[in-house]
């Protein structure tokens, strides 16, 4: 029957509701969730509950794109009432009668003149913008005076649609308005009233389009209700395509073989090129059979993922959409991001899932004023090891007591390849380094392209790239680690910047990590992994060293890196493949390496040494 669940797993793509006046944004959220049987819903602008309207809900994948359409332009009719205030700038608040000069249309339509274009803003006291951490309309039904900083809006339009003076002391005009995301047509109405010399508030508003989406197009809540009721083909019928909205973005394809990495969040360079698309800007990136596969960013010829729609370990024929990220394990439950229970003994292990609660941002520019306070520590982190996880645990320390968010600021391809001409082989999968960083209890990882101009930077340009997004509470750094072009960026002259800032920040230095009086180095883990001395490596690493790797698709048996990566000397070595025993062959000159008895699988594989 009508509102019962669908029982399906899930949907994905853009629901364009047309909201009634009554309920609350987060009502036809719930609503939406609860008819689709689909977790993640999400919407694109709140309406306040005496709106109506376009409200567009994001359903499963297409909750990763909301951000990119949060900027949207905003369309909306309003019914202004003039002779009276409001305490909320509504027809909500507490109405105070003024005895003003009486509006005309003639006064209205000049008055709006004034407000259009780019425009000083101050947003009404009952909104939810946060004051000293709390939101201004809780102190305002407090009883707190609350004076919230004017802000800059746009206003493309504002025209007078019809003018009622049936009551000469208290006309009532309707606005056609187009103005850009966060202002308040209350506020407008309540400007319009002053501007005459007299007072007005917002009695009736109807948002008829959102960026794309428009009201002629928007479905009835009813409808949404009948179309569930039967079922979750019509439902999905409802729906518009995840990157709907997003065609003014160009699009990037890529080949089978380039999918894998993408979907593990890696750069991609696409093989087939990049023509017309400019560094820096926002494209879609799809896969063969044209499916979405994400967003990301065109950084010197290469793509940085953005927003990653499949799941790691996707291939271009088969793309795997991701639902929702796995939910986090209860203390002491023995889970982790998969379940062992649905694990066979000799199961490959299945690509890296990704703690739900760290995010992962392309780059320092990619920052929101949401991602901060960030305490920060800056490095490669290749193989995580023992001297790394040392520092994480003092990173998180730290955070904690300074109320801030753990970061790690780290980089898409490891230094040397821009400073030397060459990188070295890796110990660690990139997807693999995220997972840990995550499970380590990082909150936020930026990794930032390493290029010439980057390169090039001076330590405090690149920190205000940083505090220009968010805030930064400090960084974590060793005594001899420095940062920024020529490695000026030392715990000295950090901390005299820190002190200098606005708000001010401070830098921790902590000991070096040491085993055997000598620090820990990815370096050092490189020479013994070079040298077969297997169990010096691990003693360092802190665990068994590994390798992921990608089956050949002529050979199962074979495993193959795309990038470069650390391996023992020509030889038979004893491994583990998930809980299997087996034996890994490396040969001389060959980047990859043979596993005896592996059985063909289509998925990443990690090959853990020294398994017997």
């Amino acid at each position: 029957m009508a509102g019962q669940r669908t029982g399906t797993p899930g949907l994905d793509g853009i629901l364009i509701v047309s909201k009634p006046p009554g309920p609350t944004s987060h009502d036809v959220v719930a609503l939406v969730r609860r008819l689709s049987g689909t977790r993640r819903v999400g919407h694109g602008g709140t309406l306040d509950p005496f709106a109506a309207g376009v409200l567009p809900l994001f359903l499963g994948r297409a909750t990763r794109v909301v951000e990119y359409h949060l900027g949207d332009r905003k369309a909306y009719r309003a019914t202004i009432c003039f002779g009276a205030s409001s305490s909320t700038d509504d027809l909500d608040g507490e109405l105070t009668p003024v005895d003003g000069p009486r509006p005309t249309r003639e006064a209205v339509t000049a008055a709006l003149a004034g407000l259009r274009g780019r425009v000083t803003q101050t947003p009404p006291a009952f909104s939810a913008i946060k004051v000293g951490g709390r939101r201004a309309y809780a102190l305002a039904r407090a009883g707190q005076t609350v004076e919230l900083r004017p802000r800059q809006v746009e206003i493309w339009a504002l025209d007078l649609m019809t003018w009622d003076d049936t009551d000469p002391a208290r006309p009532i005009a309707v606005l056609d308005v187009e103005c850009s995301a966060g202002t308040y047509v209350r506020a407008i109405a309540r400007d319009v009233g002053a501007a005459v010399g007299n007072a007005a508030y917002l009695g009736a508003l109807v948002r008829i389009a959102s960026g794309p989406f428009r009201l002629e197009d928007a479905v009835p809540l009813d409808e949404i209700r009948l179309a569930a009721g039967d079922g979750s083909r019509r439902l999905a019928a409802l729906l518009r395509p995840v990157d709907t909205g997003l065609e003014h973005l160009p699009v990037v394809a890529l080949g089978t073989d380039e999918v894998p990495g993408f979907a593990r969040g890696q750069y991609v360079r696409p093989r087939a090129g990049m023509a017309g698309v400019v560094d820096g800007e926002l494209v879609r990136v799809h896969g063969p059979g044209a499916n979405l596969l994400g967003i990301a960013r065109a950084a010197g010829g290469r793509l940085a993922p953005d927003k990653v729609l499949v799941a790691a370990g996707a291939s271009g024929a088969t793309v795997h959409p991701i639902e929702s990220p796995p939910t986090r394990p209860a203390a002491g439950s023995g889970a982790g991001n998969e379940n062992l229970a649905e694990r066979t003994p000799d199961a490959p292990p299945a690509a890296p899932a990704l703690d739900p609660g760290l995010r992962v941002v392309s780059g320092v520019g990619r920052l929101t004023t949401g991602d901060g306070p960030l305490f920060a520590v800056v490095g490669v982190f290749d193989g995580l090891h023992r001297g790394h996880r040392y520092l994480l645990d003092e990173l998180v320390r730290h955070a904690e007591r300074l109320g801030a968010r753990p970061a790690v600021i780290t980089f898409d391809s490891h230094p040397d390849e821009v400073l030397l001409g060459a990188a070295p082989p890796l110990l660690l999968d990139p997807a693999d380094r995220l997972r840990l960083l995550g499970e380590a209890g990082v909150e936020v990882v930026v990794v930032e392209p390493f290029d010439a101009a980057l390169r090039a930077t001076p330590y405090d340009a690149f920190l205000a790239r940083i505090t220009a997004r968010t805030r930064l509470a400090g960084l974590l750094m060793t005594a001899d680690a420095g940062f920024g072009h020529e490695r000026r960026g030392t715990p000295e002259t950090l901390a005299a910047l820190g002190r200098q800032s606005d708000p001010p920040w401070e830098v921790v230095v902590v000991p070096s990590f040491t085993v055997d009086d000598r620090p820990v180095s990815s370096s050092e883990i490189r020479r013994l992994v070079a040298a077969g001395e297997l169990a010096d490596a691990e003693r360092l690493l802190g665990r068994p060293y590994a390798v992921t790797g990608d089956p050949d698709p002529d050979d199962p048996g074979r495993l193959r890196f795309p990038l470069p990566v650390a391996l023992p000397p020509p030889g038979r070595y004893p491994v583990r493949i998930g809980e299997r025993a087996g034996v890994a062959i490396v040969a001389a000159g060959d980047p990859a390496i043979v596993v005896e008895g592996l059985r063909p699988v289509t998925d990443r594989v990690t090959v853990t040494f020294g398994g017997g």
